[in-house]
């Protein structure tokens, strides 16, 4: 199966296969999300780190094509680091995220303070999707019994490289971009809410390839809204994703 990337020396070529249902030429946010995860996941540091924050800005429409790609880090330490990385395209810049990795330690804590560990079932029935062409052609979406937030499991098949593996983190970073699409009371047809940021917080490393998203949001009355949800791995909770909306009409 042709990937969402194929990786260069300094830069990557997004292919049409990462399109997002806003517009078939300009990718779905989870591509360079994941993309941008797998890039701070691989960053060398002094001791053993995790990612524990993502803050992506997309200031422009990722196009399909070749992006070019900055990484500063901006602060080392022992206990974290701080790093930037941004994406470039025909010249300028589209995308522009910040990464905060913690110290890794393994502690003894007290009975009832760890986070909880939740078994989550995926249901055998696949959900639809609003327009399942490009990025969500390849993906697996299967939603729980309605409750007061949609809880919906996703498999991402396609792989993003051609020549890594897809981590965990890379599925739950690109699964967290789909809180405006289940978690807005809009109509799709009739209105866009498109996400202009995406911000993830990580309380453990996820782990596995089925990733679930509790969504919601709130559409306030002057243009913005914002998305927001609950991360899930198959063995409890993970993080949070957030994001800042556009909201106008069709």
């Amino acid at each position: 199966m042709e990937p969402y990337f194929y990786r260069k020396n300094g830069y990557v070529v997004a292919t049409e296969h990462g399109g997002g249902p806003w517009d078939p030429r300009m990718l779905h946010g989870g591509a360079p999300t994941a993309l941008i995860a797998s890039i701070v996941e691989d960053l060398p540091s002094e001791v053993p780190m995790s990612v524990t924050r993502l803050t992506v800005d997309l200031q422009r429409p990722v196009p399909v094509g070749q992006l070019d790609i900055t990484v500063n880090v901006t602060r080392e330490g022992r206990n974290i680091q701080t790093s930037e990385v941004i994406l470039s395209a025909n010249g300028k810049q589209v995308v522009r995220a910040a990464a905060l990795k913690m110290r890794k330690e393994m502690l003894d804590l007290p009975e009832g303070s760890a986070m909880p560990e939740i078994a989550g079932h995926v249901p055998e029935a696949r959900t639809g999707f609003p327009r399942p062409v490009g990025f969500n052609n390849a993906v697996d979406m299967r939603e729980e019994e309605p409750g007061a937030r949609k809880r919906v499991w996703f498999h991402i098949e396609r792989p993003f490289f051609d020549d890594r593996e897809t981590t965990p983190l890379m599925r739950a970073a690109a699964t967290g971009d789909y809180c405006n699409g289940f978690g807005s009371t809009l109509n799709f047809e009739e209105w866009t809410y498109i996400n202009a940021d995406l911000t993830l917080h990580f309380a453990r490393e996820p782990v596995g390839e089925w990733m679930m998203l509790a969504a919601n949001s709130w559409i306030g009355p002057d243009g913005r809204g914002l998305a927001f949800g609950e991360l899930s791995d198959q063995h409890g909770p993970v993080g949070r994703a957030i994001q800042s909306l556009v909201i106008a009409r069709r």
